[in-house]
């Protein structure tokens, strides 16, 4: 169970800004240079000048997210529990002052970087914590372009057991990851989101006949279920698969899994090499895709 954490929440990042009157440009810039070190300064100064909730909602939310980052870069397992819980407390209190989806976000994060370093009990209860949060993003918020949420959904549906032992289910899971995908802002190339939605749908190895058979069922279930939460775990079924996604030429349901899967891949790579600047980590992802094309082709 600790390893789906490590898989799926540490691979959260958001850029989404409330309205603010605080210019949270300069931090946010620092944020993605990882220049871990010289933002908490700015971020307490900046709650010290701060007069509007929605001010303070989004300075205590970015100190959520580094010290995260804080934590992540801890070497002992207390370090690293102290700076979590910090930044649950700090998400917390955005969400206390001026409730907002980015802090739940953000709590959802601190939760699960938490029960990578408490016992496996506690890790299983997490996930119960998790979906709560990702229900009010998406139900209560309806915070639909959040790709971030979707891809923890998918991640965790996709990981955590099935049947009687827990909820997962790896057709939701990749629905919810194709949603990921599809809302990836305009500004990211989020390399790690279509790789992990291409193993998925690698996995499932569904042909080009089960594919038809099965999106005209999802899109039944699609068409009849209110709730965004669970409405999009029939995503991959809108128009009975008839529909063409934007990596691709042709409609989804004319396709098999693995060719999809592959198309996937070389999308994300399209889209790296003509993409100005790279982190460090969208460099390992990518890596990661090119790999995966290597042994698929």
């Amino acid at each position: 169970m600790k390893k789906i954490f490590i898989t799926f929440l540490t691979l959260i990042l958001v850029s989404i800004n409330l309205f603010s009157s605080i210019d949270f440009s300069q931090v946010d810039d620092l944020y993605i240079q990882n220049e871990t070190a010289q933002i908490k300064p700015i971020l307490v100064d900046q709650l010290k000048v701060a007069t509007q909730d929605i001010d303070k909602a989004e300075i205590y939310w970015r100190l959520s997210r580094i010290q995260i980052k804080l934590g992540d870069e801890s070497e002992s397992k207390n370090d690293k529990n102290t700076e979590y819980e910090l930044a649950l407390e700090y998400a917390n209190k955005s969400i206390e002052i001026y409730d907002n989806s980015t802090a739940h976000l953000w709590k959802i994060s601190s939760v699960g970087k938490l029960s990578q370093t408490q016992s496996m009990l506690k890790a299983f209860a997490s996930v119960n914590i998790i979906k709560d949060e990702l229900r009010i993003i998406l139900d209560q918020f309806e915070d639909l372009e959040l790709s971030e949420a979707w891809f923890v959904l998918g991640l965790m549906y996709t990981h955590v057991p099935g049947g009687i032992i827990s909820f997962g289910n790896k057709n939701y899971g990749i629905s919810y990851l194709r949603r990921a995908v599809d809302t990836i802002a305009a500004n990211k190339i989020s390399p790690a989101y279509y790789s992990q939605a291409a193993k998925a749908i690698y996995n499932r190895n569904w042909d080009k006949n089960k594919r038809t058979k099965e999106f005209k069922k999802s899109n039944s279930n699609w068409e009849k279920t209110p709730n965004p939460y669970d409405k999009y775990a029939y995503y991959e079924g809108i128009e009975s698969g008839k529909n063409t996604p934007y990596y691709s030429t042709v409609p989804i349901n004319t396709m098999s899994d693995r060719q999809e899967a592959v198309m996937l891949l070389n999308y994300a790579v399209a889209k790296y090499n003509v993409w100005p600047q790279h982190t460090d980590e969208e460099d390992k992802s990518i890596a990661e895709v090119k790999e995966l094309i290597s042994q698929w082709t």
